[in-house]
């Protein structure tokens, strides 16, 4: 008992000595301060990614290019009309020029006479075709190929469009149409019993193709069944912007003597301008301007307002039948109507970078790059998003070529 109490006694004195000394308290105090060190993980200040041109596919079905073109052209077979055809067909070269030297276009060309929904005409009308019936094809010596409707591309044969586009005349005496309709007829070869399987004119109107229908006729429409806001309606019901419509007509300026009879009489078109209690109505001298195919006109004007000013309709889309610059004003209609089958839009998928006020947008046709500018070329629509492309561009044509569009897009922020 005692010889523990000395060592209990020894043992307390030693952890007291050891407690108080600087170097215990130097080792209590390490313990005590440093802790362990903390590593903060280090990241890469925000960037915005770097972009590089990246390619639109250009098989996507939204960039081929197919620009179809189906032609229907309206024409008046009335006796009177015999000067007018012959123009129609010695100039027709120069309307047909810009078309059929395009290669990218795919044109459909066919043809309607004017109709008279009068008994007398039913019973006297010896031809088999009925209202809104589209004319056999016919070769360069007139005879007509029984199971052809129409011309396209495909034919190879711009010869054929002359003869067929001259339907020939019919005397009154013979059965010939008295008072012309222009738009029954019209309306008849684009309704669905017409176009539809098993239709005279089946295939005739193509589902992306541009409609263009050109009226050749010296009277003014006497349809009792329709008017012409509401042929501009059924049109655009039909294809959207992809119409235009174009008349090769008198103009009240031109003298009576290129005018059909009732035309130059006018009393049932305009009985305000006439002596109606006399037995041969006669100018009552209100009238001084003459007269012209007004319902037609105004047709016209109502068929292209969608995609045209009323300037641009009267300029373009407007030609006399008996002016001595026929064959100019046919070429014009051509070129206006190769320009609205050309022109295309492109909806892009990405928004496209801007740098310095220009969007970083390439557009190409097969290797051939299509500037940037708005006759010739494209111009970009930045809140729709498309490429327009316009129609008087000067293509390099390849067979199986479609567009591809190159753009920097947009860089989001990380």
């Amino acid at each position: 008992m005692k010889n523990l109490i000395i060592v209990t006694i020894y043992l307390s004195a030693f952890l007291l000595v050891t407690a108080c000394s600087p170097e215990s308290a130097t080792m209590k105090s390490e313990r005590i301060l440093v802790q362990p060190e903390v590593v903060v993980p280090k990241h890469a200040p925000a960037q915005l990614q770097n972009f590089d041109w990246i390619t639109i596919d250009g098989g996507q079905s939204q960039l081929d290019f197919n620009p179809q073109v189906d032609i229907l052209f309206v024409t008046d077979n009335s006796e009177s009309m015999t000067s007018a055809q012959e123009n129609l067909t010695k100039n027709i070269g120069e309307f047909t020029k810009g078309i059929l030297n395009n290669k990218m276009i795919d044109y459909q060309i066919g043809v309607v006479s004017v109709w008279d929904s009068s008994e007398d005409y039913k019973k006297n009308k010896k031809d088999s075709y009925d209202m809104g019936d589209l004319r056999f094809v016919k070769n360069a010596q007139a005879q007509e190929a029984k199971n052809r409707r129409f011309i396209a591309k495909s034919d190879i044969n711009s010869s054929l469009i002359a003869p067929t586009l001259k339907i020939g005349v019919v005397a009154l005496k013979d059965g010939g149409p008295e008072n012309e309709e222009v738009l029954a007829p019209l309306s008849a070869a684009l309704s669905p019993n017409k176009l539809g399987r098993g239709g005279v004119n089946e295939g005739f109107i193509r589902p992306n193709a541009q409609l263009v229908v050109i009226l050749l006729t010296d009277a003014d429409d006497s349809s009792k069944n329709i008017t012409g806001e509401q042929m501009a309606q059924e049109l655009v019901a039909l294809k959207g912007k992809k119409v235009a419509v174009y008349g090769a007509l008198v103009r009240k300026n031109d003298p009576d003597s290129a005018k059909d009879f009732a035309l130059k009489i006018h009393p049932k078109y305009h009985p305000e301008c006439f002596d109606m209690t006399a037995k041969t109505p006669k100018l009552n001298g209100t009238c001084t301007e003459g007269f012209g195919p007004d319902v037609l006109e105004k047709f016209i004007y109502q068929a292209n307002a969608h995609h045209s000013t009323v300037e641009e309709i009267r300029d373009n889309h407007f030609m006399s039948i008996v002016s001595k610059d026929f064959g100019k004003d046919l070429g014009k209609i051509g070129s206006d109507i190769t320009a609205k089958t050309l022109a295309k839009e492109i909806l892009l998928t990405q928004i496209p970078r801007k740098v310095d006020g220009k969007y970083q947008i390439r557009v190409f046709y097969g290797k051939q790059e299509i500037p940037n500018k708005a006759k010739g070329g494209w111009l970009y629509d930045d809140e729709n998003k498309i490429i327009k492309l316009s129609g008087d561009i000067e293509y390099k044509y390849v067979e199986g070529a479609r567009f591809s569009v190159q753009i920097v897009p947009v860089a989001l922020k990380q």
